[in-house]
């Protein structure tokens, strides 16, 4: 099959604009003007892999009343979408398979990646908690393949896989385990300020029955907390203005995240006084697909067409990058194949592997199914279904294939932990990085408390965890440790928040 290749460059790079976003409201309210419709121990606002991470560690410490709130209509957000990869070091796993690691190698892989730009105290954090949260995998049930896989920019294979290969095999699990054990969930709430009083979050002002659609919502509330609020929500990258005004460059740019990613709850930690850290950092992600929409299966087999396979220029027929280098440096390779594109055609870079690759690798028949990724029985057919120049392409494959018999020394010094031949016939994919991840926030201690912008110490009763809070990762960050930074610091800030709880009298509105 040859994939159409005359799509006008607009319509591919043409980002999801999100709905609209909530409205600026104050970021303070006085105790006097604040009866709450309700009150619980905790609220945490985003049921993801931090929000449930959250609500695991407060109810190990204790805590019977436990709150989560999400806006959409589905639970789980991006963490639900994602391939479910985690990547941490010291895992029983890695261990099983006598696989070499540690927290130093992981902390230097982050800092390579990160550009040095990670803050050192959270990135040990993370390093150092990592393997902790194997241990809520195993009491919640999830299920993991046993094996254990090596993505770009890790020193050494790292990434767990989820039995279903989607990060829904993991959200909901933990999701069940939860609400069996009275943890309550609300979706269609909408978060839109929270209330300071004395220097302390005390609670959150929401819309219930919020379509994200149109906006509109049946009622508002004021929700109150007796220990903490805890901010899960994630990125904002569908939301399109926000984007373009911190990264101009990216305004155009297809978002692999789902609508709800927008910034509403970002404006409201600013709001609140939370300090800003790198907002104008944003992570490409180097396997998608103009052939489909945001980050699909055929973005989780690139990752195995990445390992034991090659990507070229289709202009060349030649390699162009290290295919298992970190994200940034294989995007910002792409970019520079997609500049030499013509008038009428874009000159996307592609990747393929060989059929044996396609038997073990997660993504594949899903991919191949809706028309992402390519079959050619021959190198010839490779070569016409992208305008490759056919010696270039040839000499290409017999050079990779003497790097892998070890006759030859690799130019990009791409590590092979599997060391296939390629060989007809091929299974290829275009590619064209799409905004993937935001890679600042608000700041946080390793603790997961928020850092005020005017005293530059915690706000009191304010936690955050995951994708809304930066420095974790600095500039940049590596394969799967997203999720992996969601549970280190949702544990934390369940942990500590769970040690707030007041027992005092919140008002009850009629």
């Amino acid at each position: 099959m040859k994939p159409s290749i005359s799509i006008k460059r607009r319509s591919l790079l043409q980002g999801i604009v999100a709905g609209s976003i909530g409205s600026a409201l104050a970021g303070t309210v006085s105790a006097a003007e604040t009866n709450y419709s309700e009150s619980h121990d905790l609220v945490i606002v985003g049921s993801g892999f931090a929000g449930l991470a959250t609500a695991y560690a407060a109810l190990k410490a204790g805590l019977k009343d436990i709150l989560i709130l999400e806006k959409m209509e589905a639970f789980g957000g991006n963490s639900c979408l994602c391939g479910g990869l985690m990547s941490l070091p010291l895992s029983p796993k890695q261990k099983a398979l006598g696989i070499t690691d540690s927290v130093e190698l992981m902390v230097g892989d982050m800092y390579k990646a990160g550009r040095g730009f990670n803050h050192p105290s959270l990135a040990r954090k993370f390093a150092e908690d990592a393997a902790s949260v194997c241990g809520m995998l195993d009491e919640c049930g999830v299920e993991l393949k046993d094996k254990v896989i090596r993505l770009g920019g890790h020193s050494t294979p790292r990434a767990l896989v989820p039995a279903s290969a989607s990060g829904g095999g993991i959200v909901v699990p933990i999701h069940n385990w939860l609400k069996s054990r009275g943890v309550q969930f609300r979706n269609r709430t909408q978060v839109t300020e929270l209330i300071v009083t004395d220097g302390k979050v005390r609670g959150v002002r929401v819309n219930e029955g919020y379509d994200w659609q149109t906006g509109k919502s049946s009622r508002t509330k004021t929700i109150g907390t007796k220990g903490a609020v805890v901010v899960c929500t994630g990125g904002w990258g569908q939301d399109n203005s926000f984007v373009k005004t911190t990264m101009p460059a990216y305004a155009l740019l297809e978002c692999t995240s789902q609508p709800g990613a927008t910034a509403e709850m970002l404006r409201a930690l600013l709001k609140a006084g939370a300090l800003p850290t790198m907002l104008d950092m944003y992570q490409l992600g180097p396997w998608a697909s103009p052939d489909e929409k945001g980050a699909g299966p055929a973005s989780f087999f690139a990752d195995y067409a990445f390992a034991e396979g090659i990507s070229i220029n289709p202009k060349t027929g030649n390699r162009y990058m290290n295919e298992l280098a970190d994200r940034r440096t294989r995007a910002e390779a792409q970019l520079k194949v997609l500049t030499q594109s013509d008038a009428d055609k874009i000159n996307y870079p592609i990747v393929f592997c060989s059929e044996k690759t396609t038997e073990h690798a997660e993504g594949f028949k899903a991919a191949y199914r809706d028309g992402c990724v390519f079959r050619h029985s021959t190198t010839e057919d490779l070569a016409k279904a992208y305008d490759i120049p056919l010696d270039a392409l040839k000499k290409q494959i017999s050079e990779y294939n003497e790097i892998v018999a070890g006759k030859k020394q690799d130019p990009f010094e791409k590590p092979l932990d599997v060391k296939q031949k390629l060989e007809a016939p091929f299974y290829s994919m275009r590619l064209t990085p799409k905004l993937h991840y935001c890679m600042g926030g608000v700041a946080i201690t390793p603790k997961a408390e928020v850092i005020s912008y005017e005293t530059l110490k915690p706000i009191s009763g304010l936690y955050a965890a995951g994708e809304i809070t930066g420095g974790v990762h600095g500039m940049d960050r590596l394969g799967g440790c997203s999720s992996v930074d969601c549970m280190v610091f949702g544990l934390e800030a369940g942990r500590n928040a769970a040690a707030l709880v007041e027992t005092r009298n919140v008002g009850t509105q009629k």
